[in-house]
């Protein structure tokens, strides 16, 4: 789902000017900062599936956009937010999003689902010292297949890491039902990565991280069914 979607918001970009090449153009690029996703259904092999996708303004550094999945009947599949940021590829600044965020690409369409917040603001259990408490779960190499046109790890491969993280045994039937991530930090060929779970008691929700000596490079929270 997450490579669905982010072919979608590529695609978006593109016929709206602001597509990677034209963003490279500029000495610029976007950069996935936070997600959230809700997840009613998944399609089955050979289902037909329709993805949509809209700029969803700007909030403070970030630029906003929405996405949903619909199945051939029109019964929402999954919806989602995504936060970019804008970034300098020389300075590796950040950039204002109304730099290239115009007027016209403005929409009142509201959010696939009312409760989609990206990030993880207010939920507890990252904390540095709080490392201890997950459990290893694998490790893994960032490959040459891994990175994107910005010289890092995709953020589809980091989605995958943070859900496979937590073991097949505590998914209870196995239907993944929300992923709420954040990234932090760049992560680069060749750097050797712990992924890392614990579960939020009580609770059927699970933390994740993707970690470098020590330094949470991105973190996330899924909730299984």
């Amino acid at each position: 789902m997450g490579n669905f979607f982010q072919e979608a918001a590529g695609d978006s970009a593109s016929t709206l000017g602001i597509g990677m090449e034209q963003m490279f153009a500029q000495g610029l690029t976007w950069m996935l900062s936070k997600i959230d996703i809700r997840i009613e259904g998944l399609p089955q092999t050979g289902d037909d599936v329709i993805l949509r996708t809209w700029p969803n303004g700007t909030d403070r550094i970030y630029a906003m956009r929405c996405i949903e999945m619909i199945d051939a009947q029109g019964k929402k599949l999954a919806g989602a937010s995504y936060a970019y940021l804008v970034v300098d590829i020389k300075s590796r600044k950040l950039v204002r999003p109304e730099r290239i965020m115009t007027e016209a690409m403005k929409t009142d369409r509201p959010l696939p689902f009312a409760d989609l917040e990206p990030g993880l603001h207010g939920v507890a259990g990252f904390e540095p010292e709080a490392l201890g408490s997950f459990t290893d779960s694998f490790l893994v190499m960032a490959a040459p297949r891994h990175i994107d046109n910005n010289g890092h790890v995709n953020n589809a491969f980091e989605l995958n890491w943070l859900c496979d993280a937590v073991p097949l045994e505590e998914r209870g039937a196995g239907n993944l039902k929300r992923i709420k991530i954040e990234f932090n930090s760049e992560i680069k060929m060749g750097e050797l990565l712990k992924v890392k779970w614990k579960r939020c008691e009580g609770t059927r929700d699970f933390l994740s991280v993707v970690e470098r000596d020590g330094q949470i490079l991105c973190r996330g929270l899924t909730r299984w069914e």
